[in-house]
């Protein structure tokens, strides 16, 4: 009993010791790695606020980066429309701005997804708060565009009810369409599903 109490004893030293082992192994492994070096940076904007959350690599090499802004100066090169406005930038391999554009209204418009679609344009969604004439106006509408390879808008469309409906994701589909996710407080309008439950539905 003496002895195979010994050998248990012995047999958790040796994994004690593996353990110590790989923690100082890992430890050490760490001290010696140097810090990632940044290749570039860059920063854009204007005087007022500017966001740009949503970046995707494009098929050039270059970048799309889209979000919103209220300047009417510095980057922001295509001018402010009133209020926040899509901003979308193209940026070339090294991070240097290609062109921009700005997209919106009188009221607060913010792009929260984009994507480069099969024919080398852009597909655009996020939320409006002004009644562009093609869907049901309410407290917000989700807004989405095509742009083509330079930013210029072939065509957009609202989509939402009586409340404040916003998308927050787009992909383009096999079959050359596209799918939107999002979220919406209204029960009716675009909303053929209705309410699931009183308030707001997340997708």
């Amino acid at each position: 009993m003496k002895k195979s109490s010994e050998i248990i004893t012995f047999v958790k030293a040796l994994k004690y010791a593996a353990l110590l082992f790989f923690f100082f192994f890992q430890f050490s492994s760490s001290i010696g790695q140097e810090a990632p070096e940044i290749v570039w940076d860059k920063t854009f904007g204007g005087s007022g606020l500017d966001t740009l959350p949503h970046i995707q690599q494009t098929s050039d090499g270059g970048y799309i980066i889209a979000g919103f802004s209220d300047s009417d100066d510095g980057d922001i090169s295509d001018g402010n429309n009133g209020g926040c406005d899509y901003w979308i930038v193209k940026l070339d391999g090294s991070g240097n701005k290609a062109w921009d554009k700005t997209y919106g209204g009188l009221g607060y418009d913010r792009a929260e997804s984009i994507q480069q679609t099969s024919d080398g344009g852009y597909i655009v969604a996020g939320s409006t708060r002004i009644n562009y004439g093609n869907g049901f106006y309410g407290e917000s509408d989700v807004w989405i565009f095509g742009l083509d390879d330079e930013g210029n808008k072939v065509w957009d469309k609202t989509y939402g009810g009586s409340y404040s409906d916003h998308a927050e994701s787009i992909q383009q589909t096999s079959d050359g369409g596209y799918i939107v996710a999002g979220f919406s407080d209204s029960d009716d309008g675009d909303i053929s599903d209705g309410n699931k439950i009183g308030k707001s539905t997340r997708l």
